[in-house]
């Protein structure tokens, strides 16, 4: 049995596909790797590219439709031969020791379920990863007009969802972390479904480890390691398509942890900020659009 099992989601990412994959095998040290791709019927050659450059060190599932991030994970948590599943995004670099620190620290942690790392774009720029559970008040003062009325409350709200204060340069329980990197175990996710796929591709990491925390186990952050993410490189150039499903996965998610009448009070209010975005989409880069939700 493999030591680990790594799992990709691809969707038209081949080139950062292709350097997440090397640098995987660069720096696996002694880990037998179980690295598994889930290609969402991308049209750039990612396909073509694996069986070119990894046909013996990767496995490739192809759907032949596009399953979403959540879908794909799934496929591809389920097809691992390993207890230990790395959940990671095609636009992510591991460093030389990425691996090791994560998986030892998860295996000697009994109540640990679940561990991710320091992030670092590739411009230097530490990313702001991990958060607090959002709840029902911090989706009504972060997507609708209330946000406005009560900004002082939205604003201290925010901040300390954000753990505020916490530079991310030391080890710290949280309670959401990013689905770009996620080690944990796999029977753990078996034993709730894994991702909600009623969930595409936003408020998937919150699900999650909600479901994790439930579990009455913990997730860790680590500081002793770093992972270069280029950051939401599969959704360029379908921003609109985009923005539509974030605001159908917001409603999904208070549905399912807040309740029909909560959902349909969001539904109605949120309605002038989705308008407000599309407008100021058009005219900003996407990237300003979800930093309020990056994790």
């Amino acid at each position: 049995m493999p030591d680990l099992s790594i799992v990709i989601v691809n969707y038209n990412t081949r080139d950062k596909l292709r350097d997440c994959l090397h640098s995987l095998i660069q720096h696996r040290g002694k880990f037998d790797l179980d690295i598994i791709v889930v290609d969402n019927d991308s049209t750039d050659g990612s396909v073509a590219m694996i069986h070119e450059t990894f046909a013996d060190e990767v496995r490739l599932i192809e759907p032949n439709y596009n399953t979403w991030f959540s879908g794909g994970n799934n496929r591809g948590v389920r097809a691992a031969t390993s207890d230990i599943v790395l959940l990671l995004n095609a636009d992510t670099l591991i460093q030389s020791d990425t691996l090791q620190v994560m998986y030892d620290y998860l295996i000697a942690q009994d109540a640990v379920a679940a561990v991710t790392c320091r992030q670092r774009h590739p411009d230097g720029e530490w990313l702001q990863t991990c958060s607090m559970q959002p709840q029902y008040l911090d989706l009504l003062l972060g997507y609708t007009g209330l946000g406005i009325v009560f900004r002082s409350l939205r604003d201290k709200r925010r901040l300390r969802m954000w753990y505020d204060g916490w530079q991310r340069d030391s080890n710290q329980s949280v309670e959401v972390a990013p689905g770009s990197c996620i080690m944990t175990h796999r029977d753990l996710l078996l034993s709730f479904g894994i991702f909600d796929e009623t969930l595409k591709l936003y408020f998937t990491d919150d699900d999650l480890c909600r479901s994790i925390l439930n579990s009455g186990q913990e997730i860790h952050f680590l500081a002793d390691t770093i992972l270069l993410h280029y950051e939401k490189s599969s959704i360029q150039g379908m921003t609109s398509r985009a923005r539509q499903i974030y605001f159908d996965d917001m409603l999904v998610f208070c549905r399912k942890h807040y309740g029909l009448w909560r959902t349909l009070l969001l539904t109605v209010l949120h309605v002038p900020t989705r308008i407000a975005m599309t407008i100021k989409q058009k005219i900003s880069p996407f990237r300003g659009f979800i930093s309020s939700h990056t994790k």
